[in-house]
């Protein structure tokens, strides 16, 4: 039977069947942390997820979401329906109810920059306050175990269905996915993660199909857990870095119901804020939020431009000092200018 996902963000004590390091809290020592915090308050980052990681997700009978016509423009209640379980176990998505409670919430685009917002370590009100949760934070799990242990494999050119059934396969079957077919992966590369606008287009070779979707079940089973930005750097997909990060798409102007209680959440204007709107959040297009084209398109959170530079990002600079101890015999990394003369 499916579990739940959620609760291995949300359980007190951490849970010990896949939990192998954790981080243990306990406010009765004044030993706690601020996670749900930095997903509710707006003064504190506003994380959320980007539109191309919320389209990786598969449907949940494992077909492909970004294979149905018009995904790219879909609403947030229709592209959310009917997907892989741990989307709504990791952002705010319709008929989202805080633990304790039963009164469907939509997601707070001032508490995320682009509309889907994150829920792990979001568990009781008790617990939203800065220094008041003590839910255990997770170091290490058996889930990295299995997708590092598939990754090698695929990357070797050696992994069988056997190997996907005991490592993806246990990850699938938690929340009820269909398991990863290796023939049909192979057989059928999926274009969305081939491609250079959405996916990782350095993959080629017999095992094409399989390495994309083994980085999809990575990407999406880590979510929020501090692997994105290292897993891109180790495949070489530095220049991904430079996309925009869009988030939700609205079509125009208006209101929205993005709790999918048949009642408008927000409002989005132009000039003034529409007489009779019964949206309790009103947002100005062009101010409090910026749209891809304009009265139009994906929430652009930021406008500017990250440049990344293939043949010095992949590594960090060697401080200064530490060069200046070995009086030059430690050389720089390729293309960081220390300004020291060895």
């Amino acid at each position: 039977a499916a579990k739940s996902y959620l609760a291995l963000f949300s359980s007190e004590n951490a849970l010990g069947d896949e939990v192998i390091l954790a981080r243990n809290y306990n406010a009765t020592y004044s030993v706690v942390h601020s996670s749900a915090n930095y997903t509710l308050v707006g003064s504190m980052g506003r994380p959320g997820m980007t539109k191309k990681i919320v389209d990786s997700y598969l449907m949940k009978d494992g077909t492909r979401f970004t294979d149905k016509a018009g995904y790219k423009t879909m609403q947030f209640a229709e592209e959310t329906k009917n997907r892989d379980p741990r989307l709504s176990q990791t952002i705010r998505t319709p008929g989202y109810t805080r633990i304790g409670t039963t009164k469907a919430i939509a997601p707070d685009l001032s508490s995320t920059i682009t509309g889907y917002q994150p829920i792990k370590y979001v568990t009781t009100t008790d617990k939203d306050a800065y220094d008041k949760s003590d839910i255990d934070l997770i170091i290490f799990r058996t889930a990295e175990i299995y997708l590092n242990y598939a990754e090698a494999k695929a990357e070797l050119g050696t992994i069988t269905q056997g190997d996907i059934d005991i490592s993806v396969k246990k990850l699938r079957d938690r929340v009820g996915m269909p398991n990863l077919n290796l023939s049909d992966a192979n057989a059928s590369p999926d274009p969305y993660l081939a491609s250079e606008v959405t996916g990782y287009p350095n993959v080629t070779g017999d095992n094409k199909g399989v390495i994309l979707e083994i980085r999809r079940e990575r990407t999406i089973e880590l979510a929020q857990e501090g692997f994105r930005y290292y897993d891109m750097i180790r495949w070489k997909e530095g220049k991904r870095f430079e996309q925009p990060l869009y988030g939700m798409y609205f079509p125009g102007p208006g209101e929205y119901d993005l709790d999918g209680d048949g009642t408008p959440d927000i409002c989005l204007y132009e000039d003034s804020v529409p007489s009779g709107t019964k949206a309790t959040l009103k947002y100005k297009l062009g101010g409090d939020i910026i749209l891809s084209e304009g009265t139009k398109g994906y929430i652009n959170p930021h406008g500017g431009e990250t440049v990344w530079n293939e043949t010095r990002d992949y590594l960090y600079p060697i401080p200064t000092d530490d060069r200046s101890l070995t009086k030059g015999k430690l050389t720089q990394n390729p293309g960081w200018d220390d300004g020291l003369e060895f």
